[in-house]
């Protein structure tokens, strides 16, 4: 789990960078804001931006824990996260605009609200994507210097200290990465070999996941979606193909379920 100071202090620094943007839009006066006053223009597309954080931030990051959970594409799940996030950003916006300048406000048609709202949120939502979420997870990666035909022979391992550490595996193309109760790190290595490396600590419950014993707290869903709750709070999604044997290491047990109940 990550240490609760830094999800403070990226909130810090998020609301610090809406903060300027609000503040330049404001003295920029785009969409025909330029009418009011600057105390007023500042203060609309302040709020604007911060809504645009409370809303769009949380929804962006929320699509990335679900496509990687699920394995589906990244790119399309945070396009959709943000398009999704526009439509109570735009209302927000319109009540907004509508409380400095009325007469202005009411010459906008709803789907003009949405499309402006959509033009200035999408690039800064990228943006806040890439300082805050991205390039942070580039700085805390172990890269190994390797050739694509290295990482294909799974010469990268995990460095020993983490062996007793690690919570559960997550494969990302020619890379692993590593869960502890302290975060995650992205490894340049096979999951085989990392997998070879902890032993009889797990087992590999998907294609591209494998879990710690100590690590399973119950699961949810059913055959469909089965997915094993970690002590982290990651959901792991089994696959079909290793439900027998994650059963036969007992982390299928009804107490541990939803409910109580038992897998079909």
């Amino acid at each position: 789990m990550a240490d609760p100071t830094e999800g403070l202090h990226r909130w810090a620094r998020l609301f610090g960078w809406t903060t300027l943007g609000g503040l330049l839009c404001g003295l920029i006066g785009p969409y025909g804001s330029f009418i009011g006053n600057p105390i007023s223009r500042i203060c609309f597309w302040i709020s604007v931006f911060w809504a645009g954080t409370l809303i769009l931030w949380p929804s962006a990051m929320g699509a990335l824990r679900f496509a990687e959970r699920r394995g589906l594409p990244i790119l399309f799940m945070m396009v959709g996260a943000t398009l999704a996030g526009c439509l109570p950003l735009a209302v927000f916006a319109w009540a907004s605009c509508s409380l400095f300048w009325p007469v202005h406000a009411s010459g906008i048609r709803p789907q003009e609200w949405y499309v402006l709202t959509v033009i200035l949120a999408a690039p800064a939502t990228a943006l806040a994507l890439w300082l805050e979420h991205f390039r942070s997870l580039d700085h805390r990666s172990r890269w190994v210097s390797a050739g694509p035909t290295r990482a294909a022979e799974g010469s990268g391992r995990l460095p020993d200290h983490l062996l007793e550490l690690v919570l559960c595996l997550q494969m990302e193309d020619h890379h692993v990465r590593a869960y502890t109760v302290a975060g995650s790190t992205l490894y340049f290595a096979a999951m085989r070999d990392v997998v070879g490396q902890l032993g009889p600590r797990g087992l590999q419950v998907h294609r591209s996941w494998w879990v710690a014993h100590d690590a399973v707290t119950g699961w949810t869903g059913d055959v469909r979606t089965l997915e094993l709750v970690l002590s982290n709070g990651l959901k792991v999604p089994v696959g079909r193909s290793r439900i027998a044997a994650v059963r036969a290491a007992g982390w299928l047990a009804p107490s541990a379920g939803e409910g109580g109940r038992a897998l079909a």
